[in-house]
Order: C-alpha cells, then structure tokens, then sequence
C-alpha cells in the first residue's frame, strides 16, 4: 500500500513541477563517520539537491571533523538524532548467539574433528551483526522525522540499510505518519546472508542460526510489504534474487539498481598526482577496513605460494592495507612466512587522503571473502579506483558482480579469490603489467573508466526513481 503524497507547505509537489519534493534520506552512517559507505549518502545529497530536491538527511549524532570532499551544501539539511545506549544490551544478546552456536558447532563439528577453521587461526573473526544494528537510534530517528514532517512535510523517505534499525525507522514513519518510503540495500539482509554461513562457505544449520535467520525474514517481509520501491546497490542480480525471496511484497513494485560511483568532482582535483614510489619499486595499495569473514587471508595465501616459487617476483614489490581490522594473527603469520618486508599496515585516512594515496600508488587491490554471499557485492572503493588510472587486481569471485564490471574496463586482472594457485599467477602477471606501465604510462582509454559511474548519473537515476513513484501515487489520487 503506497501513501498518496501530501501537499507540501508553500509548495505542493506536482508531476513536472521545477520543484521536485522533499526527500528524506535515512542513513545512519554519515560524515563524520568514516568507511566505504559514507560517500555514497553525503554525494547523493549533494546530487538530488542539485537536480532540485528538497532534501534532508537524518542521520545519527556524531562528533569530528568532516572531511572537506564528503561536506553537504548549506542550503542540505542535516538533522542528527540521539542514540540511545543499547550497546551493552546488543553485546549480550550477540555474545548469547555466538555462545550457543559455538556450543553446538562443538557437538557436531562441521569440518570433522580436529579440523582447525579460519576462526581458530585468528585469520578471520566473528560476526557480529546482532551488535551492528544500532536499534538505539530508532526511537530518536523516529521522533526527529516526525517533527520534522509537521514543520516541513515530507514527500518521500529512502531509507538505507544495513543497519537494519533504518528500515524501523521507514516502518514507523509509514504508520504514524503515512510518509511513503522506498528501501536502499547497501547489502543484502536475508537473501544471503554472510553470518548463515562458516567463514569457509559452510552452511550454518544449527538451531540459532536458524531461528535468528527466521526472526530477520519476517522482519525484512513486513519492510518490504510497507514500501513503495526498492533500490538495490550492490550488483544487479540481487534485484531478481529479492523479487524472487519476496515475490508477494515486492509485486507490482519498481525494484532499481542504483550502484555506487564516485564523485568524478573530487577526481579532477587529484588527476596531476602521479606514483611516487621510488625507482624500481612497487607499491600496491588497498584501501578499506577488514571485519568479521572480510579479511586477505586467501591474498596472504597467494603470496606465500609465489614467494615459495617465484620469490623474485616480490622483490621491491609492497602491498600497503590501508585502514584498520587487519587480523594480528594473520600478519604474525605472514611474517613467519617470509612476507614480512613485503607488507606495510598503515592506520585509517581520512576521505581525501585515501583517494590522494590511490593516486599515488602503482597498482590497487581489491578482495573479496571467498563466500557466496559477497560474490554479488561490489566494494565502494572499486569505483574510486576506476577514476585513478592506475592497474587494479581483483580477488573476487569470478562469475560475481565485481569480475563482471572489471571486464569492462582496461589495466584490470580477475583472479578466483577461491583458487590460491590462480590468485598467485594472476598476481604475478599484475607486477608485471604495473612494472610496464611505470615505464609506457597508462592507456588512454583509461582515463575513461569511470565516466560512466559518477554520482551525478546515479543521483540522476535515483531522481527518475522517486519521480516515478511520486507521479503513479498521484495518478492514483487522480482517478478517486
């Protein structure tokens, strides 16, 4: 059931008004927070203002310096709710789940017996979902959006998720204020989701698992069922794979993939920095936080293997993680393994000093957890990549939505992110190809890879989408 739009104070919204609506945009993670999410809520904001909406952000309250490229224009508003301290009950219940999971996977162990997992190495660590959904936020979120709506009525929300708390806050807003919203999946929620599965694939069945899978199915049913649309962000066959999961509430819906991009704006003002590593050396960057299964483990697994066979492709060669969640164990292991002159960890950059080091470096890495539930994802960071120029290595699922893009595009090599042997070839090949570019320079079909990823086109994609949802609920009023 879709809310009819409301008249708006001072200016009623219409179909092909110059005026498009006021849209509220639900995004808990926001500047000044920091990650691979935060770029997509500040530049949509700035795009749809620009294209003529009336926009408001709700986000949660925060505290820092925000980052002089991810700032909203003055005229954007931006309202911050508390957040009430949930976090120690969260800590409870999650450490309750992972407790009894652990219990049963103890009583029928799932790679046989004294089988070590990814977890027990420390390569990876534990999910924790249930602590990241951030319910605190929801009943402030709630009460801030509707006063505002009684001050300056809201036409359209979109709310984004995960957390899962945002669509609460969709849902209650639809109740008590009948605002139509659309649902944003950054990622997926129940169709597929990573905390189902063992950090090697492995279905999870026992009875938590199960029962928490059936709790989030029937909350995701009632999001869904209240909403007026859908956009998926991740890779476009999530949109089948959702109307399939959820036929009867997403029926006679639109269902839009609106990817991330990147501000092709903030591309022009790095486009004069060139490498600067030092003669004969390489360096390969990757950028971005690791958590739970997300870690290079599999990565570290492939150079091991080269420096065992081909050590002097590694010679001057240095893989810089840049952001924290790098696991202790696995970097203590890789030092074991002789990789240790060939790994740099470096601490969190703000926004414009990651796309500053991008720039910088000779080649980037991106990888992906060796799990179904990722291969359709595609990191924000691959689009910030594609406007550097530089060589880009991907361990990824080859068949996924992160492979499927990179074929498109020059100076890019796939590996399977589940093959060790052809991580490592690959990988070879990549030192290689950056090695030779450091001396041609890049292709000049290069420069183009990003043109068509910007955030304006995605802002431009998701205003037709409101639009369209806008002009149906008022032909609907019409034909009362």
């Amino acid at each position: 059931m879709t809310r009819q739009p409301k008249a708006r104070q001072g200016a009623p919204w219409r179909s092909g008004s110059t005026e498009r609506g006021h849209v509220l945009l639900v995004y808990y993670f926001f500047p000044p927070a920091a990650g691979g999410g935060i770029p997509r809520p500040a530049k949509m904001a700035k795009y749809l203002r620009r294209l003529g909406w009336e926009v408001t952000v709700l986000t949660v309250a925060a505290h820092g310096a925000v980052d002089a490229l991810l700032e909203v224009r003055p005229d954007v508003r931006v309202i911050r709710a508390a957040e009430w301290p949930a976090d120690p009950l969260l800590r409870i219940a999650g450490g309750a789940v992972r407790l009894a999971r652990r219990a049963w996977e103890r009583i029928t162990p799932m790679g046989g017996p004294g089988t070590a997992s990814l977890l027990d190495l420390g390569f990876v660590d534990e999910e924790r979902e249930i602590e990241a959904s951030k319910i605190g936020w929801t009943v402030p979120g709630v009460a801030a959006a509707v006063a505002l709506d009684r001050q300056r009525p809201v036409d359209i929300a979109v709310v984004s998720s995960p957390p899962a708390s945002s669509g609460g806050i969709g849902v209650l807003l639809r109740a008590l204020r009948g605002i139509p919203y659309v649902v944003e999946y950054r990622d997926p929620w129940t169709v597929g989701p990573f905390w189902a599965l063992a950090a090697d694939g492995k279905p999870r069945n026992d009875p938590v698992t199960r029962l928490r899978f059936t709790v989030a199915r029937r909350l995701e049913s009632m999001l869904l069922r209240w909403a007026s649309g859908v956009v998926i962000v991740n890779g476009e066959d999530h949109v089948g794979r959702l109307r399939t999961e959820f036929p009867a509430q997403t029926a006679l819906k639109p269902v839009a993939h609106i990817p991330n991009g990147v501000d092709l704006e903030d591309a022009v003002g790095f486009a004069a920095v060139t490498a600067q590593g030092t003669p004969g050396q390489v360096r390969l960057l990757h950028n971005g936080y690791f958590y739970h299964f997300h870690t290079p483990h599999h990565l570290v697994a492939a150079l091991r293997a080269i420096r065992r066979e081909r050590a002097e492709t590694l010679r001057g060669v240095e893989f810089e993680f840049v952001g924290d969640g790098f696991p202790e164990r696995l970097a203590r292991q890789a030092e074991r393994w002789g990789l240790g002159p060939n790994i740099r960890l470096t601490p969190t950059m703000s926004f414009s000093q990651s796309l500053r080091a991008m720039h910088a470096a000779d080649g980037l890495i991106v990888v992906l957890p060796p799990l179904a539930s990722d291969d359709d994802r595609i990191p924000t960071k691959l689009y910030e990549y594609l406007s550097t120029g530089r060589p880009i290595f991907a361990a990824v699922s080859p068949d996924g939505a992160t492979a499927r893009l990179l074929r498109t595009v020059p100076d890019a090599v796939v590996a399977d992110n589940r093959d060790v042997r052809a991580m490592a070839d690959a990988l070879v090949s990549f030192v290689a190809m950056v090695r030779h570019r450091q001396v041609t320079g890049a292709p000049p079909e290069v420069a183009q890879r990003a043109a068509a990823h910007g955030y304006a086109a995605r802002a431009s994609q998701m205003d037709t989408f409101l639009r369209g949802i806008l002009s149906e609920a008022a032909r609907r009023t019409s034909r009362r």
